[in-house]
């Protein structure tokens, strides 16, 4: 069973999605693992509609709700890709409430600029000291245009503990990511791609978490 007295004190508006990802844990065989969980955010240009709309806030809300269940301290570092730098910050159980658009509004926009904000959360991750593996949720709208870094990046991150979902919500292309495991010479046991559609919001819990955490289980498992 899932202990979610932590999101009841803390975050009741997140207990419906906590116990979503909960089950999907338990469903895969997975509930006594732990993970440090992080999310890295597109901030491109194209994806100013979907900021505004709060539509990126939910998602990460989601995403906090599953950190819940896999990672005890309740937080989950963020990382913006930008113009600029990186921006890294955190989105808490006690202060997630229109977190996402407060930080955004403090970062340049991009255009595709995803290894560096990888290799950011890579950064943070080994700098924390964690023994648990890392589970990094990369919600990408577009193609990226440093191809040749990410690709790098997969494949040193391999034997670091470190796993990659890349999460398609958005409206650009995708195929960069969907053919990141596509051909037997470039598979990455540490990579998957799901995509969220579109409008996440409007996919269902189950569904959604289902898509979050299968491939992430698999990985654990081996």
């Amino acid at each position: 069973m899932v202990d979610l007295s932590k999101v009841e004190r803390l975050a009741p508006g997140l207990l419906s999605p906590a116990r979503h990802a909960g089950n999907a844990l338990v469903n895969r065989g997975i509930l006594s693992r732990r993970a440090a969980v992080y999310l890295i955010l597109d901030h491109d240009w194209h994806m100013e509609e979907l900021y505004e709309s709060f539509a990126v806030q939910a998602f990460a809300e989601r995403v906090l709700a599953l950190s819940a269940t896999l990672d005890d301290d309740g937080t989950v570092p963020v990382v913006f890709s930008s113009g600029q730098g990186p921006f890294l910050e955190e989105i808490r159980l006690d202060n997630y409430r229109g977190r996402i658009g407060q930080l955004h509004t403090q970062v340049d926009w991009g255009w595709g600029n995803v290894a560096e904000a990888m290799r950011r959360a890579v950064r943070h991750y080994q700098e924390s000291g964690a023994a648990d593996p890392a589970f990094i949720v990369t919600q990408v709208g577009d193609e990226p245009w440093d191809k040749a870094e990410a690709r790098s990046l997969l494949q040193n991150t391999a034997s670091l503990g470190v796993f990659w979902l890349f999460v398609g919500f958005g409206r650009g292309k995708l195929a960069f990511y969907k053919n990141l495991n596509a051909s037997t010479s470039a598979t990455f046991t540490n990579v998957a791609f799901y995509d969220a559609s579109k409008n996440p919001g409007a996919v269902p819990d189950e569904r959604f978490y289902a898509g979050l955490v299968d491939a992430f289980a698999a990985w654990l498992r081996r």
